[in-house]
């Protein structure tokens, strides 16, 4: 099973794992500093913005960064974020407006990696003990329902690390990465809690479905079972766990897909070396015609990308590199060609759009 060691969300070095998981850093608590008084937008046009931990004074600054022009009915945004409590994360949604912030989760434990079923009702999720900043650590996959915030567990193994769910677009399956019973790899879970399976063996994490919910990309650190690397790559499989294809092949690391709702084209985030920033990337769902479309030398990483339902804009994470930096991280959105960058939330991380009703 794959490590995530360090955090850059709130500004620590980035380890030569991939250390994406660093951005759970500002969930988890593996740093944390002091907010800086002033930041900028990593936008069009820059604001000077002043991040807080308090719901309120958040939500004042982000409504000075409403987000104009986003088509489509579903507005809202899911992350994980701890306004609310500076120790462990909690799972939120928002507007892309910025504006009616509502916290859906208040346990002591970590609760991230957030996933929207397809009638946008219920968020699954992971939960992880407060201060585990592990993937390899207990974790167990939960949900939460809008309406009424009350919270159901799927599985109850926390020991063998269960995370990065993702429901399936018909409802019918979630997806997630797990170190058992059978082993690690990718495992499909109904949402109700049964007929638990792996589909995948080995290192197989943080999976996105297919829009025909027929394929799942994934990211790993070896494949198949038994191989390892030095740098993480996405694969396609059938929901059967045949027909695995790897899809990138570029020098560096590449992890986080997000499948189109279309089906032509996967997000993903890609670092080229130990110290760079990293970067948003597109490519076909074929693995073609990959290239970068937030090549920005702002001292910022982003990450996390994810597609509003009608495919016009993308959802993503933006945190500082370093720990020196002044940049104000949180969630925003762009078109798919890295244009019109706008702030929704000066905290945050992992945004996931809500599907449309």
């Amino acid at each position: 099973m794959a490590r995530f060691k360090v955090g850059l969300m709130r500004g620590v070095q980035p380890s030569r794992r991939f250390g994406l998981l660093c951005v759970l850093a500002l969930l988890l608590g593996c740093a944390n500093p002091a907010p800086s008084a002033k930041g900028t937008r990593p936008a069009d046009e820059a604001s000077s913005v002043s991040p807080s931990t308090d719901p309120s004074a958040t939500a004042q600054v982000v409504a000075q960064n409403r987000s104009p022009g986003l088509d489509g009915s579903a507005n809202t945004i899911a992350f994980s974020g701890r306004m609310d409590s500076p120790d462990n994360g909690d799972i939120y949604t928002v507007g892309v407006d910025g504006r009616n912030v509502r916290r859906l989760t208040s346990s002591p434990a970590n609760e991230y990696s957030q996933s929207w079923s397809p009638d946008g009702q219920q968020i699954v999720f992971r939960s992880a003990p407060s201060g585990e900043a592990s993937e390899q650590g207990p974790s167990d996959i939960a949900v939460v329902t809008v309406a009424d915030l009350k919270v159901t567990f799927l599985t109850n193994d926390a020991q063998l690390g269960n995370w990065s769910p993702a429901w399936s677009p018909t409802g019918e399956w979630i997806a997630y990465s797990s170190g058992g019973p059978n082993g690690d790899g990718l495992y499909l879970i109904r949402p109700d809690g049964s007929d638990a399976h792996r589909i995948v063996e080995g290192d197989a994490e943080y999976p996105a479905w297919s829009p025909d919910g027929r394929r799942l990309a994934f990211m790993s650190l070896g494949f198949p079972a038994g191989s390892s690397s030095d740098a993480y790559e996405i694969y396609g499989v059938g929901v059967d766990g045949g027909s695995v294809r790897r899809l990138t092949n570029l020098t560096g690391e590449d992890g986080w897909p997000a499948w189109s709702h279309d089906g032509t084209r996967i997000a993903y985030t890609r670092r080229t070396s130990e110290r760079a920033e990293d970067k948003i990337h597109l490519m076909t769902a074929a693995g073609h015609d990959d290239h970068a479309v937030t090549d920005i030398k702002d001292g910022m990483s982003y990450g996390y990308p994810n597609w509003s339902p009608n495919d016009l804009f993308l959802a993503f994470s933006a945190y500082p590199q370093t720990e020196s930096s002044t940049a104000v991280g949180g969630i925003f959105v762009m078109r798919p060609d890295g244009s019109g960058r706008l702030m929704v939330l000066a905290d945050g991380v992992g945004p996931v759009w809500q599907p449309l009703p």
